[in-house]
Order: C-alpha cells, then structure tokens, then sequence
C-alpha cells in the first residue's frame, strides 16, 4: 500500500512484509552483548516496538540486527516497511504514548532505547579490522589501538623523567628556602621507585607467555 508523505505530489511506498524476509548483515560490528539484549527484549516484551530497522536495497540489515533478534524471538511475524531514498526522514509514531502528562510510559522507553544503545555495544575487532571503511573518521588514534592491538601499539615508557620542580613550587607549598635540601632525598627516591616500576613492567612485557596445561 502506499502512503502520503507529507505532500500531495510525495508518496511514500509502506508495505507490510514477513519478518523472515529481513536478512541480518554477515559482518556486524556489533556483537552485542548478553545484558543488552536482555534489556532490548524488555524494552520490547514491556512497550512493544519502539525503535525502527534500517534496511539496504536487498533487505538486509544495516542497523538494527540485534531489535531483529529480538522481536524474532518474541514471535513478531510481520513487519512495516518504508521505502526511503535518503532525502527524507522517516518517523514511527507511537498513537498510544505521549511524554507530556501523568502517564510514564513513553519517557521509560526513551530511557530504556538510550540506555539499551550505551550497554549493547561490543565491538567486533575483527571486522573492524577487515572492514574497507575508513575507520579514522570514527575513532581516535589511541581508541582504534585499544580496539585493535589492546594498546600494544602506544609508545611504550622507559624512562619516566622527574625533573626537580621549580622553587616557587615548594614555595607555594609552604616549604621555607632553608628547607629545600630536605626534599631533594624524599624526590630521589620516588624517582627511583618510578624507574623500578617501569623496569618491572617492560620486563613483565617482554616474557614469553606461558601456556597453562
């Protein structure tokens, strides 16, 4: 069936499809995880389906694989697709909720869309890794190498270098002229603590790992 879009010469192609017929992406990123979608089948057990699925030219799913799920599991057999290009947005309008007055329901659900987006992700370094995608316009430097490489790719310190601070430091913290010699011993020592530390660390880096038998 078709639908007006918002103008008398704009119409939007909606059409009702079986819910079998939505094909999830081989290669999500996202492998979500077990709590978001406990949450997400809450969401979907307690308010009914909120959110929408964005879908590519051959129905398969650019986002959204994990609502699919979901409502899969909880027996949804149909679902309501819109055609779109791009150039206009598309809106689900919940009749049966409203977020001004004494009923909750519809802020609780906002909660639980948000809230289920920030716990269900988990992402897939592998794919990331493989993916054609620039990722550099996602992520930071250092969040890619956390991703990717768990931090193994930062540089790594050798040496921390404790300069001795200025006088007005210990000035300002009310050590008196005649007193400075009095830190100096205290400040070497945490210096070489430092270079121990550090030391323990590479070393702790550098040995084999151990097979556990």
């Amino acid at each position: 069936m078709a639908a007006k879009n918002g103008s008398s010469d704009e119409m939007a192609e909606i059409a009702l499809e079986p819910i079998e017929d939505l094909k999830p992406d081989r290669n999500n990123p996202n492998k979500h995880t077990p709590r978001g979608k406990k949450m997400l089948k809450t969401s979907l057990k307690k308010f009914g389906a909120g959110r929408s699925i964005l879908l590519d030219a051959d129905n398969r799913v650019i986002s959204g694989n994990a609502t699919l799920e979901q409502a899969k599991s909880l027996g949804y057999k149909r679902v309501m697709v819109v055609d779109s290009d791009g150039d206009t947005l598309v809106a689900v309008r919940r009749k049966d909720l409203k977020l001004e007055g004494e009923d909750k329901k519809a802020r609780e659900l906002a909660l639980f869309e948000n809230r289920t987006q920030e716990v269900d992700l988990a992402w897939d370094k592998e794919v990331l890794a493989t993916t054609d995608v620039e990722l550099n316009d996602l992520f930071e430097p250092i969040e890619l190498d956390n991703l990717l490489n768990e931090g193994k790719g930062r540089k790594r310190i050798d040496k921390i270098d404790l300069q001795p601070p200025p006088k007005m430091i210990w000035i300002l913290l009310g050590v008196p002229f005649n007193r400075f010699d009095v830190i100096q011993a205290p400040l070497a020592k945490i210096e070489a603590e430092a270079e121990i530390s550090v030391q323990q660390s590479r070393n702790a880096e550098d040995e084999p790992e151990v097979q556990q038998r």
